[in-house]
């Protein structure tokens, strides 16, 4: 993975700009930490396939529509479509290692493993009144009742493609999601959220 010394949303000047108490305002947003991520391409129906791909990733396949599976070093593999999957693992552990093990354990399958790591920026959009915020810039519905822990989507919000996930398996709702979108429609994705919540109040957090 290409080391990129600039982060997407330095413009912006989180770390100037965050409260000290953290966690008072309705609405939380902020910046996550680049990511190790890679998609992934093969036949489902291929038994074998599959096998040695969880082996070598450390992570079970998702089997069910945007859903995702995670383990306890914070990695996670989401649905993307039947044959697509988005793996998402934390940058400053084994990623690397796990990624190129998996290329390797498919070199000679028709299948693919595609580095998208250094093409893509993290926000996370939190708090007691995130999904009334979500709505604003986005059509897809993911009130309580519909979107659970667990749960995955890719659709367009402020006109940008972007990647979901609610990411804590262990809570009954849904009280932060993950956004992963283009670099360059970053900055212009997360001054949209912010701009959102200003009638609720919000706290920007910096990692």
């Amino acid at each position: 993975m290409v080391d990129l010394s600039y982060r997407p949303l330095s413009k912006l000047a989180l770390a100037a700009r965050s409260q000290t108490a953290a966690f008072q305002a309705p609405v939380h947003l902020w910046e996550l930490p680049k990511r190790g991520m890679a998609t992934l391409r093969l036949d489902l129906s291929d038994a074998a396939l599959v096998e040695r791909a969880e082996s070598a990733l450390g992570l079970a396949l998702p089997k069910q529509s945007n859903t995702l599976t995670t383990d306890t070093r914070d990695g996670f593999v989401l649905w993307a479509s039947p044959d697509e999957f988005i793996i998402d693992l934390p940058a400053h552990g084994d990623a690397v290692a796990r990624l190129a093990a998996l290329r390797d354990a498919l070199s000679n399958d028709f299948a693919a493993v595609v580095d998208v790591g250094d093409q893509m920026a993290g926000i996370g959009l939190g708090g007691s009144h995130w999904c009334e915020v979500w709505s604003k810039v986005c059509a897809l519905d993911l009130h309580q009742s519909r979107f659970m822990p667990g749960a995955c989507a890719q659709t367009l919000a402020a006109k940008c493609n972007v990647l979901l996930y609610a990411p804590d398996l262990r809570e009954r709702r849904v009280d932060q999601i993950r956004l992963y979108t283009r670099r360059s429609f970053a900055q212009y994705l997360f001054l949209r959220l912010e701009d959102a919540a200003q009638e609720y109040g919000l706290t920007l957090r910096a990692f």
